[in-house]
């Protein structure tokens, strides 16, 4: 009996061991996680603070270790019934190996996700699966040290199973309870043991549990960011995306009869508008250029004299700029699929499904068709990527170019052509005497950054040529290359500008960027610099002024109907037009911005309501959201028409 019950003892002794191990290694990683970007810490919290953070983090870490013992815990307790502990050995030597070789490559992939789009994981890495994976991989060898992040993957795995190994000799836990003797003690022990188990799947013996709902313990952004564990983080960015993502199941923004809601058995009959009269002549050429990664902060005043964004400054200082303007999400596609297909994103990557359906009536593409405008589509990439060549083709464009137009692979790198090729390709293409609508997206902006920008001009080698009035606010948050590359892109936008005037001087011009670039000056934008993007509108038609009617990008679509379209025109719009009279609120996902402020409401995350003042900058992070019941009525009824079709039941 003693044998049986010191091998017993002995892997009890090393599961407890494999529970502890765990439990340290990701509160270590949390650590080192922040004091990685400690410097987007912008609340002093005090020792009491952090202390807060790693016990809601503990939790989070013991629910996380749990899924990797249960089932060599369930195996030893089957298996010490017919004294064969070899069988549990070898159950948990597997899971031992496989939890240091999982958390070890999660932890890592969690820093370099979060580097990129400051976040452990959401629902963004699953949407971009269909993302073009030749260029993901090549972004990832040129730009982010893949052979460095091996090399500290090794080490660590290699260090985390000689440690395991190392107790397994020394077995000091179960030598401990070994010497326990007594059979009702044991008993017990077994019992505590089982129930600290099933604590330890809460997160907690009693209390508030594990879940995201009450995660967020501290002040600071940041730190709350840093307790939810990157497993649990990884399988919460699933459930965000599975709740908004699978068509079948309910409106995740709510179960309103929406046949009682709105009286009509149509969405489309809902979303129809006429046209109040063009208010400019019917320009020929309509060009609206959708910016990769270009945000709103190069054209703020403050940081204009750093020179990335001269020509675009110019082109908003002599047409009207959209300063309060939200892009529809945080990704290309998001923004390309919202601004030409007329839908705002509602969680729903409409790349594939957007085939799949009736074309959308509220296409950019056929409503202008219907305005007897050739419709195009300029991308610097391929036509591949997010299917964007059959979603465009499928929804009305006449013309589709890519960057293979231009000869393909170039010196940017897999994601496409440089953004001047790109931009005398629309120049070799447009007829001056046909009239055509002709959609722009760029693509040079973006990593691995490989274009050599200083051959085309751009002045800065280092911090120190930067301009002395602007220095304050450079904190390393970007490389000089990116700084470099997003002036390159404004390079090509005054190029391309350059001879469009001269060809084409009665075209309109339309400028937003996709969403925000991702890379600042420091590590901590504010909302507004880490959310807007402008929105220019710009010909000899337009009138000079700087605007703050509110908007997003599907305003973008009724804005130009409305400029151009005679006076009964029937067109179909989510939006609403910038020149409406009392226009007073633009809706991004998670998002929605006034005149006086900016709001981020995170759905269906369980988090505080942020806000920004837009006159002194100054932050809210208990805000009451204004515009919850515009936002969800915008939404519930696109993802409805998404999912669903026109046809209210």
């Amino acid at each position: 009996m003693n044998a049986k019950w010191n091998s017993f003892t002995k892997e009890l002794g090393n599961l407890f061991f494999f529970w502890i191990f765990g439990v340290i290694f990701f509160t270590i990683f949390r650590i080192i996680f922040i004091l990685i970007f400690h410097d987007e810490i912008t609340t002093d919290v005090g020792v009491g603070g952090y202390l807060s953070v790693l016990g809601m983090g503990f939790k989070f870490d013991c629910t996380a270790v749990s899924y990797f013992i249960a089932l060599p815990l369930l195996v030893l307790l089957i298996s010490s019934m017919f004294n064969a502990f070899s069988l549990s050995r070898t159950v948990r030597r597997v899971f031992q190996c496989l939890f240091v070789i999982l958390s070890v490559i999660i932890c890592d992939v969690t820093i370099n996700y979060y580097i990129e789009y400051n976040s452990q994981f959401n629902n963004f890495v699953f949407l971009g699966v269909d993302d073009d994976k030749a260029a993901v991989w090549k972004t990832i060898v040129e730009y982010y040290h893949p052979y460095l992040n091996i090399a500290i993957m090794l080490i660590s795995i290699v260090a985390g199973i000689l440690i395991f190994k190392l107790f397994e000799k020394r077995n000091v836990i179960g030598q401990f309870l070994g010497r326990i003797n007594p059979r009702g003690v044991r008993i017990v022990l077994v019992v505590v043991l089982l129930g600290l188990f099933v604590s330890s799947t809460r997160g907690t013996i009693w209390g508030t549990i594990a879940i995201r709902k009450w995660a967020s313990v501290s002040q600071d952004p940041f730190l709350n960011k840093t307790i939810i564990n990157p497993f649990r983080s990884l399988k919460y960015a699933y459930d965000d995306y599975k709740a908004l993502n699978f068509l079948e199941g309910e409106n995740p923004f709510g179960k309103d009869d929406l046949s009682a809601k709105y009286g009509k058995m149509a969405v489309s009959e809902v979303i129809r508008k006429e046209a109040h009269g063009n208010s400019i002549d019917k320009p020929k050429q309509i060009f609206l250029v959708i910016m990769e990664s270009y945000d709103s902060w190069p054209l703020m005043d403050k940081y204009r004299p750093f020179n990335l964004s001269t020509n675009l400054s110019r082109i908003a200082d002599n047409g009207t700029h959209y300063e309060n303007f939200l892009p529809s999400y945080n990704a290309t596609f998001y923004a390309y699929g919202t601004i030409t297909s007329g839908i705002p994103y509602c969680g729903i990557n409409v790349s594939r499904i957007g085939t799949m359906n009736d074309p959308y009536i509220t296409s950019i593409f056929n409503q202008f068709k219907k305005l007897g405008y050739k419709t195009c589509l300029y991308y610097g990439g391929f036509l591949s990527w997010e299917n964007i060549g059959g979603f465009s083709s499928y929804h009305g464009c006449d013309v589709i170019y890519s960057g293979v137009d231009m000869g393909g692979k170039s010196d940017s790198g897999d994601w496409g052509v440089e953004d001047e090729k790109l931009f005398d390709l629309v120049l070799e293409k447009t007829n001056p005497e046909e009239y055509t609508l002709n959609v722009i997206l760029t693509s040079s902006y973006h990593s691995p950054y490989s274009i050599d920008v200083c051959s085309k001009g751009f002045p800065y080698k280092s911090e120190d040529d930067l301009p002395a009035e602007v220095k304050e606010y450079y904190k390393s948050g970007m490389t000089i290359n990116e700084l470099g590359h997003l002036w390159y892109g404004d390079w090509a936008i005054g190029r391309f500008m350059k001879k469009a005037e001269a060809d084409y001087p009665q075209a309109l011009y339309a400028f937003t960027g996709d969403h925000y670039g991702r890379r600042f000056l420091n590590r901590i934008p504010n909302l507004y610099e880490s959310s807007s993007v402008p929105f220019i509108l710009y010909g000899n038609q337009i009138e000079k002024q700087k605007s703050s009617v509110p908007g997003s990008h599907v305003d973008i679509i009724p804005t130009l109907i409305e400029m151009v379209a005679p006076e009964g025109f029937t067109y179909y719009s989510f939006g609403q037009s910038m020149t409406s009279p009392g226009k007073n609120y633009g809706i991004g996902f998670e998002k929605a911005i006034d005149c006086d402020s900016l709001y981020f409401f995170p759905v269906p995350k369980d988090a505080p309501v942020v806000s920004i003042n837009l006159q002194d900058m100054k932050e809210n992070k208990q805000a009451v959201n204004k515009y919850q019941q515009q936002y969800k009525d915008m939404m519930q009824l696109a993802w409805y028409y998404t999912a669903k079709g026109d046809t209210i039941k």
